[in-house]
């Protein structure tokens, strides 16, 4: 687990330093240079840098329950944004690839955080998407606002609990959606609110975006109900356009770096696991990303792919093809689980 800095405990600060529309947030992800970053004033590179233990998952009986029902206010979210989202066509044909990894945590449970995957990503400077669960982020709140404050990476809402909203109720459904949201805002408000923070002024709340907008259906699982719920809120449902099958144990980096290879095209969304139940995908990094940048290929967050090009969306959610995931609502049938 990673030490929490001094200054979020309200000490000295780790070093010094002299809601929104998602194509907004362009100019925070493309900000990525050698100049001090909020991420670097607030925590140390000792202090970022995780142990193999971080992987691995424990267990829990508690739900970490929020005292009340979170209010999930309607936002505006434009036509071309709704529906499913499993790729983009980028203009003028540009290579540009979105690297998405899930950090979900499911209520009986506390998963990992894949420090080795995130260092490499930091120190090879790729671009990525974190669709984190609100539980995972209770669990791992200086993971969580390491990830806010840097600005290579963007988080998304996975629900609370990584449900299947397709098998869920209304007022579940909501609770799923907001609870994630109000968790995203106090660890924004907790990060904003620190003395580190606080030497950047305005800078570092235009650095972290007031509001998750982007949104992953867990299980890849959605129908009209879910995505008009998700929609309504403001969420972009993003699914993928190529699947790595990492939290297979059997899955090696040689074969998750073959399936990505093969299968990237300009404006491929990849879904990956950081989380510690994605097994060799910090090893198969280093298989794909030099290849991709060989190949002429740039890494954007989501969001950037969104705002560079026509979306590709679908009616429904699924993995590969239309009905390829009804496996996991048989499943939660028989466990009676969501």
């Amino acid at each position: 687990m990673a030490e929490t800095p001094p200054e979020i405990a309200g000490l000295s600060p780790a070093s010094s330093i002299s809601g929104p529309r998602i194509v907004d947030r362009l100019s925070r992800s493309e900000r990525v240079a050698d100049a001090p970053t909020l991420l670097q004033a607030c925590w140390t590179a000792d202090q970022l840098r995780g142990a193999t233990d971080d992987r691995r998952a424990k267990k829990t009986a508690s739900d970490h329950p929020l005292s009340a029902r979170a209010p999930l206010p309607a936002v505006s979210l434009p036509d071309e944004l709704r529906r499913s989202i499993r790729s983009v066509k980028p203009r003028n044909g540009e290579k540009l690839v979105a690297l998405t990894f899930d950090l979900c945590e499911r209520s009986r449970g506390i998963s990992g955080y894949d420090a080795a995957l995130v260092d490499y990503l930091r120190d090879q400077r790729v671009k990525a998407t974190f669709f984190a669960g609100g539980k995972w982020m209770r669990s791992h709140p200086d993971r969580t606002m390491q990830l806010m404050a840097d600005p290579l990476f963007e988080l998304g809402n996975h629900t609370w609990t990584h449900a299947n909203l397709r098998m869920a109720d209304g007022p579940e459904m909501h609770d799923q959606i907001a609870r994630t949201q109000v968790e995203y805002g106090a660890l924004r408000e907790r990060l904003l609110g620190s003395k580190c923070a606080g030497a950047w002024g305005d800078q570092a709340v235009g650095n972290v975006p007031a509001r998750l907008a982007l949104f992953r259906f867990p299980y890849g699982a959605c129908d009209a109900r879910a995505l008009a719920a998700v929609n309504q809120s403001g969420l972009a449902a993003i699914q993928w356009s190529v699947v790595t099958g990492d939290p297979d144990k059997r899955q090696t980096a040689q074969a998750i770096a073959r399936t990505v290879l093969s299968q990237v095209r300009p404006g491929s969304i990849v879904i990956a696991h950081a989380n510690g139940r994605g097994w060799h995908t910090a090893e198969a990094l280093p298989l794909i990303v030099p290849e991709l940048r060989a190949r002429g290929y740039r890494f954007v967050t989501v969001s950037e792919l969104l705002a560079r090009g026509e979306v590709v969306a679908a009616d429904s959610c699924y993995e590969l093809k239309p009905g390829d995931n009804l496996r996991y609502d048989r499943r939660s049938r028989a466990s009676g689980k969501r």
